[in-house]
């Protein structure tokens, strides 16, 4: 296996166990999540790991040979992902300690863009490179969002009350 894929693939899972760590302190009340310093931390956490994932998929040691159409299809997924994270990211005005329920824009479908738009990215990037063993390591990667987004609910539910409830019923993801 390429040293460099090794790398990018410790760092990208690294990160995917200091966010969730994160995350469960957060919901331990263990942490102040609106510490300076530790949304820095976070933040850098998650830039790593985004830049690792996009590091990792162009060197899969079991690359397939997608004809280029699956390619192109793989690449328009990422470009959704990509614009549905940074849009909500826009609307949200933050990524750490919204004050408020945003439910309009973007959120007015969906519950959580922002983590659909990762997870488009994740297959859409590996889609593209044809990346076999990336792919497999990015459902990973989807889990752990998928659970972030379960934390998120729980904390939600219990700020916002029937309110959010009424809102999950009405949107998807």
């Amino acid at each position: 296996m390429n040293i460099g894929y090794s790398v990018f693939l410790g760092i990208y899972l690294l990160c995917l166990a200091i966010r969730t760590g994160y995350e469960l302190l957060k919901k331990a009340g263990r942490l102040n999540s609106k510490s300076v310093i530790i949304f820095s931390i976070i933040f850098f956490v998650m830039t790593l790991m985004w830049v690792s994932w996009f590091g990792m998929c162009p060197l899969d040691p079991m690359p397939l040979a997608l004809p280029p159409i699956i390619r192109w299809i793989g690449f328009g997924i990422f470009v959704a992902g990509l614009v549905l994270a940074i849009g909500a990211l826009i609307q949200l005005r933050g990524v750490e300690n919204i004050d408020r329920l945003v439910t309009t824009g973007l959120f007015t479908r969906l519950r959580h863009p922002m983590y659909l738009g990762f997870i488009l990215w994740i297959f859409g990037w590996a889609i593209y490179h044809g990346a076999l063993t990336s792919f497999w390591v990015g459902l990973v990667g989807i889990s752990n969002i998928i659970y972030w987004r379960h934390l998120e609910e729980g904390h939600l539910e219990k700020s916002y009350g029937d309110k959010y409830r009424e809102y999950r019923q009405r949107t998807w993801f």
